[in-house]
């Protein structure tokens, strides 16, 4: 496991906002242990074998900032008791048939994890350590208060509680922030040496149309309000769904005002929604508000092209984006049957057209580019 020339100079230019093109960050999952030719199970439980793998695939593709996703989602509610379920070409998920709250008497039951020894936040505390120690940055990450809530409830309940019973849904998010997510961030803050680097949060369960922006100014705001009150520098991403609110400015605005509060240093925007609105409206809200702006590119369209397909969209979000303070390109949830070349060229199409200062090059000056194979690089990355 070796850090290649550059790569270290490569992110700390772009930590530093010196980045020659629009930087490009990538959630790659299963997409890393299939390329790799991995088990998805010691992939994500041993956490020498995950960053040996995220590590090779970060610099395969030469990405920009380290995201080494593991299955975020999970983590505290595995802790707290919660059933997983395995497959051999997935990364492990919340068994939805047996929530581990199924009573509301059930929460009484419930005791803060051990985070040394629960589940497997051992592993995630060992891959925050390794990655360190190789001085990579890598994000403290938790699930978000409501989508932990609906990990050990349920959607279908959640939601009825909230209706019916909303005393309930609030002293379960109330426990779930107070209890496991503020301690498990410091947890995880005391294990990089970095006790001030940010916590990000992870809140897809907490978008339209599960849920309405009512819900989101009651039940999922205030809560990562309450983690920055007590802990600071905390945010939450990951919400999708706006596409249902744009033909209703006022909820559509306040849906992005939320989503602003909670993550105040960068609107992160995603496909599908961003496909269907179009960038325009998320680039001026962001340069409006004088933040960073992530837009998302689509997980169908880079697993199944065409690649004219991916480069055009690629130059529209570099284009428009580029009207926020600063622009990052984010690649939504790379699948294990997305190819190499799709990905390739969606990295060099934003590295052309988002060659800075960014400038409305024509569609025909880009070239396809030249691509290794991963079996070609891997063998020369162990040799080396």
């Amino acid at each position: 496991m070796k850090v290649l020339p550059g790569t270290r100079e490569r992110i700390a230019r772009t930590l530093k906002g010196e980045a020659e093109t629009v930087p490009i960050l990538a959630q790659i999952n299963e997409h890393v242990v299939r390329l790799c030719g991995g088990d998805m199970r010691e992939a994500y439980t041993d956490a020498k074998t995950f960053v040996e793998m995220n590590l090779a695939v970060f610099q395969y593709y030469r990405l920009d900032l380290p995201g080494f996703y593991y299955d975020i989602y999970n983590i505290e509610a595995e802790a707290l008791g919660q059933r997983l379920t395995w497959e051999p070409d997935r990364m492990p998920d919340i068994d939805r048939r047996h929530p581990l709250i199924r009573e509301q008497s059930d929460l009484d039951r419930l005791r803060p994890p051990d985070f040394r020894r629960a589940g497997r936040m051992p592993f995630v505390l060992e891959v925050m350590r390794r990655s360190y120690e190789l001085g990579l940055p890598v994000r403290v990450r938790f699930c978000s208060p409501f989508s932990l809530a609906v990990n050990v409830r349920g959607i279908e309940n959640l939601l009825l509680d909230i209706l019916t019973s909303p005393r309930f849904a609030h002293r379960l998010l109330t426990f779930l922030t107070d209890e496991v997510l503020i301690p498990w961030v410091q947890a995880q803050r005391e294990a990089t040496g970095q006790p001030k680097v940010p916590g990000n949060g992870a809140d897809a369960a907490a978008s339209p149309p599960l849920v309405n922006v009512e819900i989101l100014e009651e039940f999922v705001a205030p809560y990562v309000a309450r983690m920055n009150e007590c802990i600071g520098n905390v945010t939450s991403m990951g919400y999708w769904g706006y596409s249902y609110l744009y033909r209703h400015p006022e909820k559509f605005y306040r849906m992005l005002g939320l989503m602003a509060a909670m993550s105040p240093g960068a609107l992160m925007c995603l496909d599908p929604d961003v496909a269907r609105t179009g960038p325009e409206p998320y680039a001026a809200y962001a340069r409006e508000k004088k933040m960073s702006l992530m837009l998302g590119l689509d997980t169908l369209l880079l697993q199944n092209g065409p690649l004219p397909k991916i480069v055009e969209q690629c130059r529209r979000y570099v284009l428009a984006g580029a009207r926020a303070e600063r622009l990052v390109m984010f690649f939504n949830d790379v699948s294990v049957h997305t190819p190499p070349r799709n990905v390739h060229t969606a990295i060099a199409a934003v590295r052309h057209f988002g060659k800075l200062p960014v400038e409305d090059r024509p569609l025909q000056s880009f070239q396809p580019p030249e691509m290794e194979s991963f079996e070609s690089f891997l063998r020369s990355y162990r040799a080396g």
